[in-house]
């Protein structure tokens, strides 16, 4: 049994243009559906971010699981969906274009203990957010040392020294796997102004950032598109953030996380692009055209473009009523219920995804 997941390559886009950027940032969220966040009173900051930036209404993720839906957006495939996994993939990566390119990288990551920490989780750090960590390429030893604490960040700031490429995790309970909405709301609030104050996040810059959920309510959505209602991980809000970025836009364009990582490929111009990043379409139709540059001519796809997934095991959190310390339900990708008994593809206590 396979599981077959859609890469939306839609020949709308495939031809359009994407701004260079050499500062990009990639800040996730988890497990939320779009309309959960969207006009949600409680995400006030958040909500007046999709207002004056871009969001994307048609963005769905890959699949259910955390890692293997984050996996997407740094390497394009799932790499692994093991939350215990302490292993170096030698899996082709962001972090490798990066280092081609000569181009540096940090992962902010709220309650990491130390900088290079190659544990499971430290008390509301969970490594199974920071799938950037994951791979030869950031392992080598002088790579280990970008995953560094969160707090890092206003040093570096400070220092005129921020990277090119930053990965940005907030905590279990900021990030709203854990915790509530107002609180990842919050969050965001406190922290995203201090990157939106630098250089190029002012008109005339190149910043570039994106706002991204992991996946869809774990429990209740599996959507792949409006039509398609079950087999990937649902529809999230994405947003789009930068003095390029169209302002007040509403992108009504089929995008799953494949397209973010091409987005990145092509603003940061590397010769080519991780797995399924290769084929996916760049977000092109959030960007003025102002210092553009010609996406790859392997983009040029007219048609959705299936890519085929080894089948996994995918657990899917309980109800609230149970805590959210509760043990998850684990699915395999056709639908069946298994037995949730603690194997390795279940992670930290703290729920699974």
């Amino acid at each position: 049994m396979k599981l077959w997941l859609c890469l939306f390559a839609l020949g709308a886009t495939a031809l359009a243009q994407v701004p260079r950027s050499n500062h990009v940032w990639v800040i996730t969220e988890e497990n939320h559906s779009y309309e959960s966040v969207i006009g949600n009173p409680s995400m006030p900051y958040y909500n007046a971010l999709a207002k004056k930036y871009a969001l994307s209404t048609q963005y769905y993720s890959p699949m259910h699981n955390s890692l293997a839906a984050l996996m997407w957006l740094v390497a394009g495939q799932m790499v692994t969906a093991d939350n215990n996994t302490t292993t170096c993939w030698n899996v082709d990566n962001v972090v490798r274009h990066l280092r081609a390119q000569g181009l540096t990288w940090k992962s902010y990551q709220r309650d990491l203990p130390y900088p290079g920490f190659q544990g499971l989780f430290s008390g509301d750090y969970v490594r199974r957010h920071n799938p950037i960590i994951d791979f030869t390429d950031s392992c080598a030893a002088s790579q280990v040392m970008n995953s560094v604490p969160f707090t890092q960040l206003a040093t570096d700031i400070r220092n005129h020294s921020t990277p090119n490429y930053a990965y940005v995790t907030p905590n279990l309970d900021e990030d709203a796997h854990d915790g509530s909405l107002p609180e990842a709301d919050d969050w965001l609030a406190q922290n995203l102004p201090q990157i939106l104050a630098l250089p190029e996040f002012k008109p005339g810059g190149d910043g570039l950032m994106f706002i991204v959920w992991d996946e869809a309510d774990l429990a209740t959505d599996n959507r792949c598109s409006s039509q398609i209602k079950s087999g990937c991980g649902g529809r999230i809000a994405t947003l789009v953030i930068g003095p390029q970025v169209k302002p007040h836009y509403k992108s009504s364009t089929l995008y799953s996380h494949a397209n973010l990582l091409r987005t990145v490929c092509d603003s940061m111009v590397f010769s080519s692009c991780p797995g399924a990043g290769t084929i996916a379409a760049p977000m092109a139709d959030f960007f003025n055209t102002v210092n553009i540059i010609t996406p790859k001519p392997d983009a040029a796809v007219t048609s959705p473009v299936r890519v085929q997934a080894t089948t996994v095991n995918l657990c899917r959190r309980q109800a609230e009523v149970s805590g959210k310390r509760g043990q998850p339900e684990c699915f395999s990708s056709a639908g069946r219920r298994q037995a949730s008994t603690g194997g390795a593809i279940l992670g930290h206590g703290r729920g699974n995804s």
